[in-house]
């Protein structure tokens, strides 16, 4: 079951940016690329350390403390995708961003 929750206006991240938020006391990075905006969860599996101070790349963030790098769109760590960072659903309605917190993809 869907549980979509207000994150932000979607005017409010262009494109090719990234922005941290809390939701429902979870830290989640938002990513808007190329229109489209994805959400995952913040804290890199790794060490928990940020996404949102790393460096963002197209499709993939880089974690700012060991360098490994996230595919935005699956979670997935490009050198082992067994290891993966929750990855959630988004929508944009009347210019508002939801993010479906009901769980990883």
């Amino acid at each position: 079951m869907a549980s979509w929750v207000f994150a932000i206006n979607e005017n409010e991240l262009g494109d090719g940016e990234k922005k941290p938020v809390l939701l429902e006391s979870n830290a989640i990075l938002l990513v808007r690329q190329e229109g489209n905006f994805y959400a995952m969860s913040n804290k890199c599996p790794h060490m928990g350390c940020p996404f949102s101070k790393g460096v963002l790349d197209g499709y993939t963030v880089e974690c700012p403390c060991h360098d490994w790098k996230f595919d935005i769109k699956s979670g997935e760590f490009l050198t082992a995708p067994e290891i993966k960072a929750p990855v959630y659903d988004t929508k944009v309605s009347d210019g508002q961003v939801f993010v479906n917190m009901e769980g990883d993809l």
